[in-house]
């Protein structure tokens, strides 16, 4: 079996799983977390653990998530989600906008904006409905509860499937479901009849039987066996591992010195302003010792995690290692932080592995 030997300070892990081409592996995990002020000055906060199971707000079929897991064996590029509330400036706002966005290079990468309003509800005119004025926006947690979605709740097979838990879906103009508009929306097109559907607006990570998650992944395996123990086929895409919604995912992983801007998730910084993190350039080590013989990994940062509200940055990185569960082979898997003083001796007093030289 394989060992690992975390040199690093940061938080990691070794777990079982399977690559995209349904053959087990283990998927080395390490998060390198960091806690910012308004100034986006970093400190490093290594106590921030790995989360190894979705985590929900309440019970999994009513409430969105309030964490997700961060033990993928794989992910399709990189993505950002975010855990906030949005902040309102001062008392007597209808509307705010807030948002998160990507530099590099001095240059805009990339770019998210929410609105969030105050209580609104439809009212019914002699043609058509038409949304009343809204009330005073108040702090809101940019969860999905208070986006666009929704399911009747005497018909389970009447459901939207992208958020079941949201507000201000209707399938019957005649009888409507929700007389509520959502509180958070994403422009530029916001709703204007009952009837439209438009995608959740926010930052948060999507659950596992949401939608577009549950096309992601695929029809289940039928026996699972038959493919080694891997729940999913072949039809599952290279992004079924992948939480943040659509619009927050990349190509390419996060190589540090972007820039990050939050903006109106803060009391105490103007909502001209925005927090500006930029994303540190680490240069981990991980190898594996197997047989005497050294193997360097290339692990990626494939997920940034932003919590505004306890002011935390966390990067994810991986790194898929071939492993069958029959393999009775000894090694280790070696995380090193170059800038780390190594220890000669782990936890218990044993001798190190050999290291790489």
């Amino acid at each position: 079996m394989l060992e690992l030997q975390n040199n690093s300070p940061w938080q990691a892990g070794l777990y079982p799983g399977y690559s995209h081409k349904l053959e087990q592996q283990l998927t080395a995990v390490f998060k390198v977390s960091y806690r910012f002020d308004n100034h986006g000055k970093l400190t490093p906060d290594n106590d921030i653990e790995i989360i190894d199971t979705d985590e929900y707000i309440d019970d999994p079929l009513t409430s969105s998530l309030k964490a997700a897991s961060e033990i993928a064996p794989f992910k399709q590029g990189s993505e950002l989600y975010l855990y906030g509330t949005a902040k309102p400036e001062r008392k007597g706002l209808v509307a705010m906008e807030v948002g998160i966005g990507i530099l590099f290079n001095d240059k805009i990468k990339w770019k998210k904006v929410l609105r969030v309003f105050g209580t609104r509800k439809w009212k019914k005119t002699m043609v058509n409905y038409i949304h009343d004025e809204p009330g005073s926006v108040e702090e809101i947690p940019l969860r999905y509860e208070f986006a666009f979605g929704g399911a009747h709740p005497d018909d389970v097979d009447d459901v939207f499937e992208a958020n079941p838990v949201g507000i201000g879906y209707n399938s019957d103009q005649r009888k409507l479901l929700s007389t509520e508009l959502p509180r958070i929306e994403l422009g530029p097109d916001f709703m204007m009849t009952p009837m439209q559907k438009p995608t959740p607006a926010g930052f948060g990570p999507l659950p596992i039987f949401w939608e577009p998650r549950v096309s992601d992944i695929g029809p289940l395996a039928e026996d699972e066996i038959e493919q080694g123990g891997c729940p999913y086929t072949k039809a599952a895409k290279k992004c079924c591992h992948n939480v943040a919604p659509y619009d927050q995912r990349f190509k390419k992983p996060f190589q540090g010195g972007e820039v990050l801007h939050l903006r109106a998730l803060a009391t105490d910084i103007s909502h001209k302003q925005s927090i500006q993190v930029v994303v540190p350039e680490l240069h981990p080590e991980l190898y594996t010792i197997i047989n005497n013989e050294v193997e360097t990994l290339s692990p990626v940062c494939d997920t940034i995690i932003i919590d505004s509200d306890e002011k935390t940055l966390s990067m994810v990185f991986r790194a898929g290692i071939p492993w069958r569960r029959t393999d009775r082979r000894k090694g280790w898997v070696v995380l090193k932080d170059l800038d780390f003083v190594e220890l000669p001796y782990d936890k218990e007093g044993r001798d190190a592995p050999r290291m790489a030289s």
